[in-house]
């Protein structure tokens, strides 16, 4: 069965059902530099609309287009620019060719939630999983791409200078699967972080995606 709806309509439906613990966002999928086009209790992360898709979001956009891919993420942990961190769920929007077009997201700040569990373990102590976070909500979209390339480019245990051209290559291959190139420049400043010149980049680019 298809659904249409308001997106606006269904954002205050869920922050209200939700409460202002809880930051509804809507991307538009087209535009990732300004993705962000329906926000409800934006404080919690510090954005408003016309903010950018998410380094999270790029990754998503690229690896759930497809009718047999995964529709939706559920309880995953994003950090704010201030540090804060947020439990996050997002149902990809699908086009009737399967291309992921728009997401929906919830962001819960579960602090008094966090504070009720500390005051139980006080009591009866547990271990608790230190889950890092998958995702940045930045209001640049130049923080997002730089984020997402350090990213990778720390899981390497050389820095890029010292890389051979095939770990180069794989560096190429992974930021693109992430979608680090959906930005404008970042090409360039991929390229150049890598020390190679963007049509060497382009040729790695070419080579993963055949």
């Amino acid at each position: 069965m298809e659904l249409r709806i308001d997106a606006d309509a269904l954002a205050d439906f869920v922050s209200a059902l939700l409460g202002p613990d809880s930051e509804i966002a809507v991307h538009d999928l087209s535009n990732p530099s300004s993705s962000l086009k329906v926000i409800r209790n934006g404080h919690l992360s510090g954005r408003c609309v016309g903010a950018p898709s998410t380094d999270l979001a790029l990754r998503m956009a690229q690896e759930c287009s497809g009718h047999d891919k995964a529709n939706y993420r559920l309880n995953y942990r994003s950090k704010t620019r201030n540090g804060a961190y947020l439990r996050s769920s997002t149902l990809v929007v699908k086009d009737p060719q399967g291309k992921a077009v728009a997401m929906f997201c919830v962001n819960t700040d579960d602090t008094r939630y966090q504070r009720a569990l500390e005051a139980v373990q006080s009591l009866l102590p547990a271990d608790v999983s230190q889950e890092q976070h998958q995702e940045h909500l930045s209001a640049s979209v130049d923080d997002v791409g730089v984020e997402l390339m350090q990213g990778v480019l720390d899981s390497y245990a050389v820095e890029p200078a010292r890389m051979s051209s095939d770990e180069k290559a794989s560096v190429v291959a992974e930021l693109d699967q992430r979608g680090l190139f959906n930005i404008r420049g970042f090409v360039g400043k991929a390229a150049s972080a890598l020390d190679i010149s963007e049509p060497t980049l382009y040729r790695y680019l070419k080579h993963c995606r055949d």
